[in-house]
């Protein structure tokens, strides 16, 4: 295993997407935060500070408007775990090397998700650093409220870059994979949800069926109460962050489940 960990972070740093990503994650989310921070003057005279500060941390997905910017770059890096490999034809070169298929899975989890957790964490220290700058918090960046999105945040984050590593192992297909993840929490989701709940208008449960959409569900981790204003317009009852979290978690762990097997029994 150690072996295997050895060859996956040194496989990580090898490759210039690695470095492309991490830079311009941190690069857009230092100018759309900046941006959002100078901007924000208008609307603290609506909401309190810890609104203001959670809003600008998640450059609005706290408040439902947006989706999670940076969990969609971070996210790459879990489909490029895998996705390069397949794309190029190194995984034959990774299991030569390291011949314990199960080791390689292993390691390919386990940098992911660390590297996910620190990048989603840097994102929302960058947050944090913006709304210092810019916005009267009162105390708010120490705030329980605003800590508990970026707790949200990051396990958001970090499962959305597990799940990409997993859609990249059970497709086999780099492009592929960006697609789904690109498009599934983002379109898919949405279509499926107003159609259960245009359904659901109907007189049906179709509307408990919309609160198991995965990522959308897990978003409920940092979402903020102002948020339930755009769920009550639309008659929709979301979960809420614990059980929301459970859901992501579980999708999650069914995708790596099906991807170490599949990884186990597929030839190189």
């Amino acid at each position: 295993m150690t072996a295997a960990l050895k060859y996956e972070w040194r496989r990580l740093w090898t490759i210039r997407s690695t470095y492309w990503l991490i830079g311009g994650t941190f690069a857009l989310q230092l100018v759309f935060c900046m941006i959002a921070a100078a901007s924000a003057s208008p609307i603290e005279s609506f909401f309190d500070a810890e609104e203001v500060v959670s809003a600008i941390v998640s450059l609005g997905a706290s408040y439902g408007v947006s989706p999670l910017f940076s969990a969609y770059i971070i996210g790459l890096l879990g489909v490029f775990s895998f996705g390069h490999e397949y794309r190029h034809g190194m995984i034959r070169g990774t299991l030569t090397a390291v011949p314990d298929r199960a080791a390689v899975f292993s390691a390919k989890v386990l940098t992911t998700a660390a590297l996910a957790a620190v990048l989603a964490f840097g994102c929302a220290m960058i947050g944090l650093f913006a709304a210092a700058i810019f916005v009267d918090t009162q105390g708010a960046m120490s705030s329980a409220g605003v800590w508990e999105v970026v707790l949200g945040l990051v396990l958001y984050t970090t499962l959305f870059g597990l799940c990409g590593m997993a859609t990249a192992a059970i497709v086999r297909n780099q492009t592929g994979a960006v697609a789904l993840m690109l498009l599934f929490p983002s379109v898919i989701e949405a279509v499926i949800r107003l159609l259960l709940i245009l359904v659901s208008q109907g007189g049906s449960d179709a509307n408990e069926l919309a609160r198991f959409l995965p990522f959308d569900a897990g978003s409920q981790m940092f979402a903020r109460p102002a948020a339930d204003v755009i769920t009550d317009v639309l008659g929709y009852d979301p979960f809420g962050p614990v059980q929301g979290g459970l859901v992501l978690t579980l999708f999650a762990a069914v995708l790596i489940a099906a991807a170490a097997v599949l990884f186990s029994q597929r030839d190189a």
